[in-house]
């Protein structure tokens, strides 16, 4: 089934053209890499994907109806997407249980005391327990990314999508966020990683679409693309 579907999306700045006739779709439970050098277009398909930016052309669906509506994303990438973006974006002004119980609370209008009980089980399945009571500038990069994924996760959504998640992490810590994301993705999430770190792309993707100036230049499988690219 497929739970995303983009065909023919352009985009530009100031008419640099940034994304040409991008077109691909995602079914669910896959784990897809999106996979290109700075300047591909990644962070700009990002953008789109996650709702922040509208476009004039093509089309972008979320289990079949449209992910804009008048230019505002619809409640199907709202409903149905978490992002967990490169800098967290986490509220360093709220502790670690706040981060997550606060958008659950604000989305299902549950008490904020309900809201924090949910809280506590997302920071328990991310072995987080222990920090939710800190301020997460008082966390380590780790610590803090795998607050983000647990904000996202608190939501429900289908879909994860996660911009460059290992850029801040030392090994340890990629193969926490790399066997996390497994778990994940047994669990049923449908996963979508934007990085340019090759070894997690392989050890996490089942099929890899790689963007070059804008363009897919590759959508395979990612046993055959890496095994081209480690020849």
């Amino acid at each position: 089934m497929n739970l995303i579907t983009v065909k023919n999306l352009n985009y530009a700045y100031e008419e640099v053209k940034v994304l040409d006739q991008i077109s691909f779709s995602i079914d669910q439970g896959e784990i897809v890499g999106l996979l290109g050098l700075s300047g591909s277009g990644k962070t700009t398909l990002l953008k789109i994907l996650s709702g922040l930016l509208p476009f004039k052309e093509g089309s972008y669906e979320i289990e079949s109806k449209a992910a804009y509506l008048n230019g505002k994303r619809s409640k199907e990438i709202s409903s149905e997407l978490g992002v967990v973006f490169q800098e967290f974006n986490l509220f360093m002004h709220r502790t670690v249980i706040d981060n997550l119980a606060l958008p659950y609370h604000l989305r299902t209008k549950v008490s904020m005391k309900n809201a924090r009980e949910e809280a506590m089980l997302i920071l328990k399945s991310l072995g987080l327990e222990d920090q939710a009571e800190k301020y997460p500038y008082k966390c380590s990069g780790g610590q803090q990314q795998r607050i983000a994924i647990g904000r996202a996760l608190i939501l429900k959504p289908s879909v994860l999508l996660i911009d460059e998640p290992t850029s801040s992490l030392d090994s340890e810590n990629t193969q926490k966020v790399i066997d996390i994301l497994k778990d994940l993705h047994l669990m049923g999430l449908t996963l979508i990683l934007i990085t340019h770190d090759m070894s997690f792309a392989k050890a996490l993707s089942q099929r890899v679409i790689i963007l070059e100036e804008g363009q897919i230049k590759a959508d395979e499988a990612a046993s055959s693309y890496f095994k081209k690219v480690d020849a």
